[in-house]
């Protein structure tokens, strides 16, 4: 859908909450939240209905039985990676705050080629200068993943159309807090999550 489009998809839905008007000069604000929440659908959104991109593999770095492949500049999240002998695929990359990267760091819990993990991480495997990998384990040395793709960066009118509805919410619940009107956001937020379930 046209970014046009899509800005009056928002002006409709605030009217529906507020006839009465929002109450600040929304449409300075409707851009950079309609950009906003593009990218927080893109983080968190349904895969089905989000475009993946091949992950050009170049530079992929192997210590250790794991292999550190460079993060593209325009990544927003991975969508796939296998490499040979891994029995299944790996379809969300953790990251290192997370519990169970603990135990990837464990080598008598870390996941074998049955229970492959994928990390998104900044680091210097082989020293020099700290840049973002994603650290793929368990990887024989010189391996080539046989899939990899992921999410990358998109512009709101880039996105499938079966989510301009939900995109349209989620900025609307933006604008209504930037209003301070928590009640109206919270019901533009519930809309946009019955949006995303239906799309």
């Amino acid at each position: 859908m046209e970014r046009s489009g899509l800005i009056n998809k928002v002006k409709i839905k605030l009217d529906e909450l507020t006839p009465e008007g929002v109450g600040l000069p929304f449409d300075d604000y409707i851009g950079p939240m309609l950009d906003e929440s593009a990218k927080e659908i893109l983080e968190k959104g349904p895969m089905h209905l989000l475009t993946s991109t091949d992950l050009i593999i170049t530079g992929i770095l192997y210590a250790n039985n794991k292999a550190y492949i460079p993060v593209p500049v325009d990544y927003i999240r991975l969508a796939e990676m296998k490499f040979p002998l891994w029995k299944k695929s790996v379809k969300n990359a953790i990251s290192t705050e997370n519990p169970a990267y603990a135990i990837q760091e464990n080598e008598y819990l870390a996941g074998g080629y049955g229970r492959p993990s994928v990390v998104k991480l900044s680091t210097s495997p082989v020293g020099g200068a700290v840049s973002k990998y994603l650290e793929c384990s368990k990887v024989v040395a010189s391996a080539v993943p046989t899939s990899a793709s992921y999410i990358k960066t998109a512009k709101p009118e880039e996105l499938n159309d079966l989510l301009a509805d939900s995109l349209s919410w989620l900025c609307c619940s933006k604008i209504f807090i930037i209003g301070k009107q928590g009640d109206m956001a919270k019901i533009a937020l519930e809309q946009f999550a019955n949006s995303l379930t239906q799309s």
